[in-house]
This record gives structure tokens, C-alpha cells and sequence, in this order.
């Protein structure tokens, strides 16, 4: 006879409220899962910051704290740093932009052609930079927030249209091959060794910081991101809040390009290439979810420091660029990984229930 739902079987245990339910954690992993989430992650990439500098100073001898060191490492990581927390703020909202290369390339075209390597005509070519990086921004918002499309198909998409009109813009040959004087001499400006870059990048990680966590819109966006049906439920503007977050995001990353466009002095159209996967990788670091959710700008900063030491370590000891992105995604997966034991998610199977 079939046991129909609801019924019990003549001496069959009523199944508890958790019948279904994966099995209960061990005391220990719970408590270990606690210690991670507690941390949130901040404690725990600013101690592998600590060992991998020591490691790279003493153990492989790089020299990081040697004055040519900073003077190279500070404004490489002062523009991963604002790069970075341009994708973090895209992921707070719970999607991702893989148009930030193709955006940074886009801003360092801009520079060369529309200020033909001048200082008077260097304010006009940042105007089209900031009225380009609002388009592109309210364009990837708009597809993802009011179309509802895929983050990642979207921005994957809008980065081959964004390369295209660089190629188109940019033309075969340019008059100029180099950035106005002015913005040049900006970006080489330092404190000590200390790219001036850096302390910019910084500045941009404490506003961000502040922004979201003591300014009305900052604390409605991360609550529309966490969980867009009950910020609606709540009267948020959910949908306008992140398309608002898209674009200063883009901003931002413009900012970052202006100042590599700068630092190199010769961009060319491979200036945004390094940026496609470590940007997520420094985000995913500092312990963002994928998902969307609060961002730690503070440790966006740890996980770009971290990203930065470890690729100086591989060129120093002449690895290829390969080998550099192969670290990058193992220590993309290893953070991934990390977040998610943090958080107790599993893979597991569908259990079939008796009818």
C-alpha cells in the first residue's frame, strides 16, 4: 500500500521539522565558520599582506621598501586600488563588469587624441572622459537594472562595443603618441617614494568607506543590494540607486585610467588588458559575495596590496605574464572558496522523497 503524504507507517517515528535538512554542522566546524565570518575576512588577508611582504623582503629578496621598489610599485597599486573599488561597488549591487578594461583603454585614447598631447586642450579631452564614463555606466545600469539582463553578458558585450569604438576613434595612426605634459607630471608626483597616485587611491577607498556607511543613499544602497524585493517592499529606490552606483563606479575606474594613462605617459590599446580578472580577484579578496551585499573598502585596499606584492614577486623572478594569470586564479578560487566555507554553502545532492 502506498503511504500517502502526511501518513505514517504502522511504527515508523514521526520525521522531525528538519527531516529533509542536510545534517547538523559539528560544533567545531560551526565554530570555525564563525571565526571566519566574524573576521570578515579583513583580519585574515591583512595577515597574508604581512607574511608575503616579509616573505618577499627577506626570503626572495625583492627589496619592496627599497626606494626604486616604491617608486614603481605605489602608483601601479594606487590604480589597482581605484579600479578595484569601482568593481566592488558593481558587485556590492550584485553584478560584476568585465567592461573596465575595455573602459580604461577607451579613457586613455581619449587623452591622446582629444587633447593631441597638450596642456591647453588637456581639460577638454577629461570633460569627454567624464561624459563617456557616464554613458557607459548608465548604459551597463539601465541593461542590468531595468532589463533585467545578465551582468556579465551585458558588460561582456558593452566591452566589445566600447573596444570597437576605441579602434574606430582612435584610427590607424595618431597624431601624438604621448599624454599632455601636465597630466604626466601629475602622475609622476610623489611623497618620499610614494606615487601620489596611491594617496589618491587611498582617499577614494576612505570616501567610499564613509559613503556607504554614514550617508543616507550609501546605507539604501548596500539595503537595495543585500535584497532588492524588500528594499522595494520598503519604499527604496532600488533599481535607481544602483544604476546611480554603476555610474559613479565607471567614474571611478575613469579616474584610475587617467592616472595609468599618466603613469605610462604612451598608453596604447592595450592599457585596460591586465585589469579584466584582477580587479574581481582583489574585490573577491577583500571579502565581497558575488552575490551583492556590503562591500569592505578597507579590504579591497589589503587585496590589491596583496595582488600587487605577489606579481611584483613573479616578475622579479621572471615569470611570464602567464604564470601571472595563473596565480590570479588560483587565488581567485582559493578566495572564493574561502568565502564560501565562510559562509557554510555546499554542494549537495536532491534527496528523493517516498510517495
Amino acid at each position: 500500500m502506498n503511504v500517502s503524504e502526511g501518513a505514517l507507517p504502522a511504527g515508523a517515528a514521526p520525521a522531525g521539522p528538519g527531516a529533509d535538512a542536510a545534517p547538523p554542522q559539528r560544533p567545531e566546524a560551526r565554530g570555525l565558520r564563525a571565526r571566519i565570518t566574524g573576521s570578515n575576512m579583513l583580519g585574515i588577508i591583512l595577515a597574508a599582506d604581512v607574511v608575503l611582504i616579509l616573505l618577499s623582503q627577506f626570503g626572495l629578496g625583492t627589496n619592496l621598501l627599497g626606494r626604486g621598489s616604491l617608486s614603481t610599485l605605489t602608483p601601479l597599486l594606487g590604480v589597482l586600488i581605484l579600479v578595484s573599488l569601482a568593481q566592488g561597488v558593481v558587485i556590492g549591487t550584485g553584478g560584476i563588469d568585465l567592461s573596465i578594461p575595455a573602459t580604461i583603454t577607451l579613457t586613455g585614447s581619449i587623452v591622446l587624441k582629444a587633447s593631441g598631447g597638450t596642456d591647453g586642450r588637456l581639460g577638454r579631452a577629461i570633460v569627454v572622459v567624464v561624459l563617456a564614463c557616464v554613458v557607459i555606466g548608465l548604459v551597463n545600469g539601465t541593461l542590468v537594472e531595468v532589463f533585467r539582463l545578465n551582468a556579465l553578458v551585458v558588460t561582456l558585450a558593452t566591452g566589445q562595443l566600447i573596444t570597437g569604438i576605441t579602434e574606430l576613434y582612435q584610427g590607424p595612426v595618431l597624431a601624438t603618441s604621448n599624454v599632455p605634459p601636465a597630466l604626466a607630471s601629475m602622475a609622476a608626483m610623489s611623497l618620499g617614494s610614494v606615487s601620489i597616485i596611491l594617496f589618491i587611491g587611498a582617499a577614494c577607498a576612505i570616501l567610499l568607506a564613509l559613503g556607504l556607511n554614514l550617508t543616507v543613499p550609501g546605507r539604501k544602497l548596500v539595503a537595495a543590494s543585500a535584497s532588492g524585493r524588500a528594499a522595494t517592499l520598503a519604499g527604496l529606490a532600488a533599481g535607481r540607486l544602483r544604476i546611480a552606483a554603476w555610474v559613479v563606479a565607471t567614474l571611478v575606474c575613469g579616474l584610475g585610467a587617467l592616472l595609468l594613462a599618466g603613469e605610462i605617459v604612451t598608453p596604447d590599446l592595450t592599457l585596460g588588458s591586465p585589469y579584466l580578472l584582477s580587479t574581481v580577484v582583489v574585490v573577491v579578496l577583500g571579502g565581497a559575495v558575488l552575490t551583492g551585499g556590503r562591500v569592505s573598502a578597507a579590504g579591497i585596499v589589503a587585496g590589491a596590496v596583496f595582488l600587487t606584492v605577489l606579481d611584483q614577486d613573479l616578475r622579479v623572478r621572471d615569470y611570464s605574464t602567464a604564470v601571472s594569470q595563473i596565480a590570479q586564479g588560483i587565488v581567485l578560487a582559493l578566495g572564493l572558496a574561502a568565502l564560501g566555507y565562510a559562509r557554510g554553502w555546499r554542494l549537495s545532492r536532491p534527496r528523493l522523497r517516498r510517495s
